[in-house]
């Protein structure tokens, strides 16, 4: 290591990772509202509808992404991964399928989605 170097905390795709949880999650949450609104929303998950009905949507969709990554974390925690990369697939797993859920909420309002 270079003397006066700070070695990074995040790595860049972690950062990656979290910053497509976060986007991912706000676009869920966001579009969520909007299908809700237009009256057509089904919740997919069975999981996720079960936690929106227990504790209301932005909980219960969080409680949903937690459960999430966990599904995703343990299997590769188990498996030998190192921690960085158990949080770099965890975040960018729920942040993808985030993104995913906002698209078909976004195509169930504009009426392409069954």
């Amino acid at each position: 290591m270079l003397a006066g170097r700070v070695p990074p905390v995040v790595s860049r795709r972690l950062a990656v990772a979290i910053a497509l949880l976060v986007v991912g999650t706000v676009a869920d949450v966001w579009s969520t509202y909007l299908a809700i609104s237009t009256g057509g929303f089904v919740e997919g998950s069975p999981v996720g509808r079960t936690f929106i009905t227990w504790l209301g949507p932005l909980r219960g969709m969080l409680v949903t992404k937690a459960l999430g990554m966990a599904v995703i974390g343990i299997p590769i925690a188990v498996a030998g991964g190192s921690r960085r990369l158990v949080a770099t697939l965890m975040c960018a797993g729920v942040g993808g399928l985030s993104l995913l859920v906002a698209g078909r909420n976004l195509l169930l309002v504009a009426g392409y989605w069954p």
